[in-house]
């Protein structure tokens, strides 16, 4: 009998191709390989587990790239509701598209010259006639005519735009461009890293142990191993049954954490209990468009999208086509995020350029005029791209940020945190103009504003220094404007979700990204907060109200609406309560269409507290100041009534019921609380 002799896992080699890594179907491996040879098609029938999701994809890998095709859909002028579909080879349905619309923008392109001419004649006819008759009435004459020409024209350019709108193009349905492989498509939709929705499962609805999974703060783990050194360590408080050799442990706080669903977003979720047990029966493997595996039992509920909801569904009832709840990919964002940031026209040229790189590799010994034909495109750009000059700005944008290890922005990246402080003063007191012009914050204290630019600095480098403006405002000088005019920066931040222009205006929705780590949800919100979250106080000694206020137009309530959740569901993971009223929605400034919505944080001591402790507050020093100043005076104040009543003989219970606090407030008074004599000196 053969003995393996192996350690670990990693001294089993894995072949690279999948067909060689299929084991018990050696019959369908010969079938599949043949098919590949010959182009033919393959039905596999089989019960669950036996493989044929994992042939399916074998076969595709094995199929030749040059078999593709890009299925395209014309409009047909007979009957708009029958399109003509054909068919072309894999990466022309792009040229194809883009040529049709070039060709649609460009219509009217020769009538343009000629009337630009007669229009040139028409402006200056009227001087001409006048040198040439000596006559002011000939000049009337002319002047006349020409302007009823100018309008005539201007009539014309707008009849012009209203017909080209009217052009259709035709659409690309099946893109393979670029494709390395023929496509797979099984089960789950075109999203990876499938969530488990809640950990708080049925034990029975269970995932293999070889599944991969994300932390809170971005760290990829086992959940075989992770569950193994928890049961070791835990080993003397294990919940034993016999049947099926069931066990399971209840963790402590803060013990383990992974992304699931909280209320209806993506975010950090703490594991209470950890169940496992022997298994016999079908398992399910659902398989993404990017070839990443979910094996889970059938009865195992997956969160997916249903109508912009989170929905769980039972691993057997999911459908081809479904879309998986997925936490953010590895990739942020990437160049052509940064390319989608910008017009119809530059993100035209990215596209030409690219095709110009494509020829150019793949012909290494054609010169720009050969690749200038086959592009179709003047001679001139592409000489000027051969000698690498005029590259379309927003390649150069993204150069700009890879030389900045920015691009491609993944989830490990180090500055990340620095990115979501950035990125969190942009919904609140910061922003993007409209015009693109800056990336700016404005704040009535100096050094806030300078805060911004530092940290600025710290992301792309002390060069952008140039770009940096300060401005003061305000009636008496009381408001600066930190601005930055770098266009790459702008675009950056614009690819990443900051808000464009006036807020007012606009729907905020807060990056999915940001709910990937709970370091990068504390900068975000911590700078958020900074710009718009209130701090006053109604008397002195009282403690101070806390709320958070945005303005909106009337028709963006729902947008607000679920904004204000994401914010409210942040507080409530680190137990920070709202007031009963909830999110309060009001008109502003008398306003028919502008309205305030703001929610108000419980002003329990334990609350205010556990805010001042819990919760960052970036580039408001002043209300960081004023929070934690009346917190240290309400506790002193409790201190002092604590002892008053304590030498009156009252008990800690009856104290703590006077002074509406909890244990946990009291032992902080207690510990954490300095007085002078002299006041002291007034109760003893």
């Amino acid at each position: 009998m053969v003995t393996l002799k192996f350690k670990s896992t990693a001294d089993i080699k894995v072949p690279n191709r999948i067909v060689d890594q299929v084991i018990g179907q050696d019959e369908a491996v010969e079938v599949i390989k043949k098919a590949a040879q010959q182009r033919r098609h393959v039905l596999l029938i089989g019960e669950p587990g036996t493989g044929k999701s994992m042939l399916g994809l074998a076969l595709a890998e094995l199929l030749p790239m040059e078999k593709l095709v890009d299925i395209i859909s014309f409009p047909n002028p007979n009957d708009e509701n029958m399109p003509l579909v054909r068919t072309v080879p894999a990466g022309q349905g792009r040229d194809l598209v883009a040529k049709a619309r070039l060709q649609s923008m460009t219509m009217f392109k020769n009538q343009n010259i000629i009337m630009f001419i007669l229009v040139l004649i028409a402006m200056f006819a009227p001087w001409w006639a006048r040198s040439y008759y000596k006559s002011d009435i000939m000049f009337a004459a002319f002047f006349l005519g020409g302007t009823v020409f100018l309008i005539a024209f201007a009539i014309f350019l707008n009849l012009g735009k209203k017909v080209e709108n009217r052009v259709k193009i035709p659409r690309a349905i099946v893109d393979n461009y670029r494709r390395k492989q023929a496509p797979f498509n099984d089960a789950t939709g075109a999203h990876a890293g499938a969530l488990l929705g809640d950990v708080l499962h049925d034990p029975f609805q269970c995932y293999l142990s070889v599944v991969t999974l994300k932390g809170k703060d971005g760290e990829k783990f086992k959940t075989g191993e992770t569950i193994d050194e928890l049961f070791q360590k835990h080993k003397n408080s294990i919940l034993r049954k016999k049947e099926r050799n069931y066990e399971a442990i209840f963790l402590p706080r803060k013990e383990l954490s992974i992304l699931g669903e909280t209320n209806g977003c993506v975010s950090p979720v703490e594991v209470l209990s950890c169940n496992r047990q022997d298994y016999n029966g079908a398992m399910i493997k659902l398989t993404t468009s990017e070839n990443q595996d979910l094996i889970v039992t059938p009865e195992h509920k997956i969160a997916i999208w249903q109508n912009g909801k989170i929905a769980y569904v039972e691993a057997k009832d999911i459908k081809e086509g479904d879309v998986v709840v997925a936490q953010a990919e590895d990739i942020i964002i990437d160049e052509e995020d940064i390319i989608s940031t910008y017009d119809a026209r530059p993100r035209e040229q990215c596209r030409l350029y690219y095709q110009y790189l494509e020829l150019r590799s793949q012909n290494p010994t054609w010169g720009y005029k050969r690749i200038s034909k086959a592009m179709e495109q003047p001679i001139g750009k592409t000489r000027w791209w051969h000698a690498n000059k005029h590259i379309p700005v927003p390649i150069q944008t993204a150069d700009w940020l890879k030389e900045r290890a920015l691009l491609p922005l993944k989830s490990d990246n180090p500055k990340l945190p620095l990115i979501a402080k950035v990125l969190g003063a942009t919904f609140g007191d910061g922003g993007i103009f409209e015009n693109l012009n800056g990336t700016f914050l404005s704040s009535s204290n100096y050094k806030d504003a300078e805060e911004f630019s530092k940290d600025l600095q710290k992301l792309f480098g002390n060069d952008i220094i140039l770009n940096t403006e300060l401005r003061e405002g305000g009636e008496y000088g009381h408001s600066w404007c930190m601005m930055n005019t770098n266009r790459n920066v702008i675009r950056f931040f614009l690819a990443l979700g900051a808000p464009r222009g006036n807020k007012v205006h606009k729907s905020l929705n807060i990056p999915r990204w940001i709910k990937i780590r709970e370091d990068l949800e504390n900068e975000f919100y911590g700078s958020l907060f900074g710009g718009e979250l209130s701090v006053s106080q109604k008397y002195k000694k009282s403690l101070p109200r806390i709320e958070f206020c945005i303005t909106g137009l009337k028709h963006l309530a729902s947008n607000r609406v679920i904004f204000f959740n994401e914010i409210i569901n942040y507080l409530k993971l680190k137990n920070i309560e709202i007031t009963n009223r909830g999110i309060d929605v009001r008109k502003f400034n008398h306003g028919k269409e502008n309205m305030a919505y703001r929610f108000i944080l419980s002003q329990s001591p334990s609350n205010i507290e556990a805010f001042a402790e819990k919760v960052k507050i970036n580039y408001c020093n002043l209300k960081k100041y004023k929070l934690l100043t009346a917190l240290d005076r309400d506790m002193k104040d409790k201190l002092l009534k604590y002892l008053d009543l304590r030498a009156k003989g009252l008990g800690a219970e009856s104290i703590m019921k006077q002074l509406e606090i909890d244990p946990k407030y009291l032992y902080k008074i207690l510990n954490n609380t300095k007085i002078e004599e002299q006041e002291a000196a007034t109760i003893l």
